[in-house]
């Protein structure tokens, strides 16, 4: 029994739907920290947190899960087929470690955050969120051009074609 390869390029609708989720997430994430960082708000008893900062983090948790949900739709077509094809292996493990990590160290953040590890477990969650959409770019740029590639050397170029039909 053959089996029919898997689609690599997601479809449109998929695609803005995990562009979305991944602004969503990297937005949220670092408007908490600006909000959480630099806009204390001044009280007589010093600064306390701005009225929006928790807002921030409330919606960087569900975009959190919406990327944990958008991301189970990439793997069982989109990475599963591409892994057959052996295609952009490397930037789509590193792409799904880096969506493990930022996972992992969130979880951490919410259940195991403490005065012990406050000065280094929020930094390994932002400096990763905070690149991700290099990591995103790097895993996208590379899977088209390798595509481009492949296609410019399947196809003969055109001068080659109209020699081989001449007589």
């Amino acid at each position: 029994m053959s089996s029919v390869p898997l689609p690599i390029r997601l479809p449109r609708n998929h695609r803005r739907a995990l562009n979305l989720v991944f602004f969503g997430v990297w937005l949220s994430g670092g408007l908490w920290l600006l909000f959480h960082h630099f806009l204390a708000v001044p009280s007589p008893f010093g600064p306390t947190p701005h009225p929006l900062e928790k807002w921030w983090l409330r919606l960087h948790g569900g975009f959190a899960f919406a990327t944990l949900v958008v991301m189970g739709s990439v793997l069982p077509v989109h990475a599963r087929g591409a892994w057959q094809r052996q295609r952009n292996r490397i930037t789509g493990l590193m792409m799904q470690a880096w969506l493990v990590w930022l996972a992992a160290t969130g979880y951490a953040l919410y259940y195991f955050s403490s005065e012990a590890n406050e000065a280094w477990l929020p930094l390994l969650h932002w400096i990763a969120g905070l690149a991700l959409p290099l990591m995103l770019t790097l895993h996208v740029k590379r899977g088209r051009a390798r595509a481009a590639a492949r296609v410019a050397n399947a196809a003969p170029p055109a001068s080659a074609r109209a020699a081989a039909e001449t007589p």
